[in-house]
């Protein structure tokens, strides 16, 4: 089949999949084929259209091993026509566990063919030790081969039906997760009130006109609000036991995780 666009859908809290997200992009045009990414993290944002001939990318950070709720709201309202899609996944030096089959199974339901999917793994935007300085240039080079094999595999299949993937990792039903006990906090002192983290926010937990104030049962702790404070005035609840689990990831989660790619 002709894959005549690319369009890179992602959701980020503190960055990385944003920056894998450009990558793939960049491979993609590299690869002769003219591509965009399109942020759908905020509260409201828009999703893109799909069209005939397009190949849709959709990335999403694994959240205690399932897809951030607020990234499966905005899935629901993207279209396709068996539609070729490539999932990808980072995640933070541990497992993506049932992530891509949570993905898959979202994307299918709008319409959408999986043809591959890249795990890659990611500074972890909650516990900082973790995967400091990644995606680096072996996990960058990892989303290069996919974007490049991803779209070989199609050249070479009459429509994305053909392409399809046999098999998504993992067994139904999900893995329960339940969120983390830490949350995103404003000091109110350092607050200038801009508002920019109650539109980035992609829960619509932070109340656009006090924006020192967060619904701590919305909040989904992706980071986001923490990111992108021109003040710096966010940071996360926690304290001591935050600082416990930091360290004790960091000593559990030391070891080196590869990228991985499945066609």
């Amino acid at each position: 089949m002709d894959i005549t666009a690319c369009v890179v859908s992602y959701f980020t809290g503190a960055g990385t999949t944003r920056a894998v997200s450009e990558r793939f992009a960049a491979a993609a045009e590299v690869a002769g084929v003219p591509a965009r990414a399109a942020d759908i993290t905020p509260h409201g944002a828009e999703v893109p259209a799909f069209g005939p001939g397009d190949l849709a990318v959709f990335a999403v950070p694994s959240y205690g091993g399932r897809v951030p709720a607020p990234a499966l709201e905005r899935l629901a309202r993207c279209e396709g026509d068996d539609t070729p899609a490539v999932l990808v996944v980072t995640f933070g030096n541990r497992a993506v566990d049932d992530t891509f089959l949570e993905l898959a199974d979202a994307v299918r339901a709008r319409g959408f063919v999986p043809v591959a999917l890249g795990a890659i793994v990611a500074h972890h935007s909650l516990m900082v030790d973790v995967a400091p300085g990644r995606p680096d240039a072996a996990d960058l080079a990892a989303v290069d081969a996919l974007a490049a094999a991803a779209l070989e595999k199609l050249a070479q299949a009459p429509a994305a039906p053909a392409a399809a993937l046999a098999d998504i990792p993992r067994d139904r039903p999900y893995r329960d997760f339940n969120g983390v006990p830490f949350r995103a906090r404003a000091d109110a002192a350092a607050c200038v009130a801009c508002g920019t983290c109650a539109r980035q926010c992609p829960a619509g937990a932070i109340d656009a006109a006090d924006p020192a104030a967060t619904d701590a049962d919305a909040c989904v702790t992706c980071m986001r609000c923490i990111e992108v404070c021109p003040a710096g005035a966010r940071s996360l609840t926690g304290g001591e036991a935050l600082a416990r689990q930091r360290a004790a990831f960091a000593e559990r989660l030391a070891p080196r995780v590869e990228s991985y790619t499945v066609l």
